[in-house]
């Protein structure tokens, strides 16, 4: 898709949020509504608008994002874990994967289902993801502004690994896709909105990409053990196409595209806080998994006092597993504590007392009322 600086006179520019030909001195865009950029500054921004996504910040901040997190999980495996560079790169185990973010099908933890669309699983799946985000997010980011690709890429996203968590087999789930399938059904019904003949092009080439992507995952899936998810890649085309057809466009005037802005940006600020709240949990989560192994390497060693301060953070900072009431009850035991465990007894099976499991802790809390 073209921006429109190409047929632009000599006495218009370009908004720089809407892309869209206004005349030069106009301070505020007619259309978008948008301040406008100094002279200084819309010279500058001109170096950037042959780029792809030169212009599309919500774009650029998404894959740097997405590739920065890739980088530290990989450091992380490789330094704290002792796995090699290839094995982090081309497959990394999936407990360590779990500990960044990723969501185990069948184990609803709300927050996953958001940090698990920032986690990659492998170079080959940020590689092809990120290609294919570069290449379809400007067009959404385009249409809708930034604020409101980054609230889409959440939404559709975090819906997808809800459907996938709800309908999916037993298995660990990462990755992007769902929130660019998301993008992909956004940009091909807004595409088909606006029914000029450039657009209707965009829209086709959406739909390739979309069938593609399915045909792709439903043949691999039954040829290979690979895991794809399928639910995942359908759901988010399928909730991408309904915002696609609710959300008006950059190209709406008047008093609704005001609002949409305003409501756009608080709907970022929203979905930025919950990203980064999503994203305090996966870190508490982390630093329990450690402490959850230090407390596990002191009972099978036999260092009492020091496993029993391990299990007690490992307790503290994740109290939504089964294992940290259970080894913070055994150690308890062990070191003769038994009033601490009576209380974590109760209050372990009050929290999981809806689990469809039997509770692990569950014999060593009646052992203690014998």
């Amino acid at each position: 898709m073209q921006n429109e600086t190409a047929n632009a006179t000599p006495h218009e520019k370009t908004c720089h949020a809407c892309l869209a030909s206004i005349p030069m001195g106009e301070k505020r865009c007619r259309y978008c509504g948008e301040k406008q950029l100094s002279p200084l500054e819309y010279r500058i921004s001109q170096k950037f608008l042959h780029s792809r996504i030169g212009v599309y910040p919500a774009t650029k901040l998404l894959l740097l994002v997405l590739v920065l997190l890739f980088i530290a999980m990989s450091i992380d495996i490789v330094t704290t874990d002792g796995y090699g560079l290839a094995n982090a790169l081309l497959e990394p185990p999936s407990e360590l994967i779990y500990r960044w973010g990723a969501h185990l099908r069948g184990d609803f933890v709300w927050w996953r289902l958001i940090t698990a669309n920032f986690i990659h699983i492998g170079i080959i799946h940020i590689v092809f993801n990120a290609y294919a985000l570069r290449y379809v997010s400007p067009y959404v980011e385009r249409a809708y502004g930034g604020s409101l690709t980054f609230v889409s890429f959440l939404f559709t996203g975090t819906v997808s690994m809800l459907m996938s968590n709800i309908f999916g087999a037993p298995g660990l789930v990462a990755g992007a896709s769902g929130g660019l399938m998301g993008f992909i059904g956004l940009a091909a019904v807004s595409a088909h909105r606006e029914k000029t003949a450039l657009s209707l092009e965009v829209r086709n080439s959406m739909l390739i990409w979309a069938a593609s992507v399915m045909i792709f995952g439903i043949v691999v899936s039954q040829l290979t053990p690979m895991g794809i998810d399928n639910i995942a890649h359908a759901a988010g085309f399928a909730m991408g196409a309904l915002l696609g057809c609710i959300l008006p466009t950059q190209s709406t005037t008047g008093f609704t595209k005001l609002r949409t802005i305003r409501l756009a940006r608080l709907g970022l600020l929203l979905a930025i806080g919950i990203t980064l709240t999503s994203f305090g949990f996966m870190t508490a989560s982390s630093v329990s998994y450690r402490y959850q192994t230090e407390c596990i390497a002191g009972i099978k060693l036999k260092t009492y006092p020091k496993a029993q301060k391990s299990c007690e953070i490992a307790y503290k900072t994740d109290k939504s597993q089964t294992i940290s009431y259970h080894n913070y009850i055994l150690i308890s035991i062990i070191n003769g504590k038994r009033d601490v465990a009576r209380s974590l007894c109760t209050e372990g099976r009050q929290r999981f007392k809806n689990s469809p499991q039997p509770l692990s802790f569950d014999e060593m809390c009646r052992s203690i009322g014998r």
